[in-house]
């Protein structure tokens, strides 16, 4: 709990700033719970592209309307509900494909295959497909299939630390945690955290947004990216580019 100052002083002698400082911890203890209500459901979030998300604007205005108009999307709900159906532990994934790089696209017309996690309930599921849908907005309105799989996804945040050391600080890369999304049989995410090696014109911008609502993450180096399943009319493998977001969601 927040713990106002100079409740140890004694009132008598400054009860008019005590009572303002009173009223601000209050103030701020009732916004916090607010904003604790509010939020329905969390967890972690990873994203792969097929086009580098964190790059030289030289490098993304060759690739744009070339390249950059699949995606793999994948959130791992650690707490909460929607809808009133407890979602805790369980994932949701979805493959998308544009009609062209996805800054520059028709969101309206992108198709996509959803996966759930084979260990939700009939509820869940529905729950955790209207999840995705709402969380990743227009380009999720047309999904073709619902595929059923075994979904495992992990944000290595013990070895963020732990990499984030004095040669870190010397290239001022991003940093995102090493993570791994995979889908048995349909899908897979794996990415590293960006080092100096990653720098390759010295003017790297985050160049794209994170295609999904609610989210707070950073780019990363993407060591895998594939979708293998069916239903888009397209399947993809696009490893080794600077084309990954890592981090956390809430809505």
């Amino acid at each position: 709990m927040y713990l106002c100052p100079f409740d140890s002083i004694r009132a008598k002698e400054f009860h008019p700033m005590r009572t303002i400082f009173s009223a601000l911890c209050g103030a701020l203890i009732c916004s916090a719970a607010v904003a604790s209500e509010s939020v329905q459901v969390h967890g972690d979030y990873l994203e792969a592209r097929t086009a580098d998300v964190f790059t030289g604007p030289c490098f993304s205005n060759a690739e744009v309307f070339i390249v950059g108009d699949r995606a793999v999307m994948a959130w791992k709900v650690r707490e909460g509900s929607w809808e009133g159906v407890d979602l805790s532990g369980l994932s949701v994934a979805a493959a998308v494909r544009g009609t062209t790089t996805f800054s520059e696209d028709r969101p309206e017309q992108a198709l996509a295959v959803l996966i759930v996690d084979e260990r939700a309930d009939n509820q869940q599921r529905a729950a955790l497909v209207k999840m995705a849908q709402r969380l990743g907005g227009t380009r999720l309105g047309q999904v073709v299939d619902v595929k059923v799989s075994a979904i495992d996804l992990d944000i290595d945040e013990h070895c963020h630390m732990e990499a984030a050391g004095p040669a870190h600080k010397h290239h001022l890369m991003p940093m995102a945690p090493p993570a791994r999304f995979a889908a048995e049989g349909l899908a897979e995410i794996s990415t590293r955290p960006l080092d100096a090696n990653d720098c390759i014109c010295g003017n790297e911008v985050i160049a794209y947004q994170p295609l999904s609502e609610g989210v707070e993450v950073q780019p990363a180096y993407t060591v895998a990216h594939t979708f293998r399943g069916t239903g888009l009319g397209s399947t993809w493998a696009a490893p080794n580019a600077r084309s990954s977001f890592v981090g956390q969601f809430a809505y």
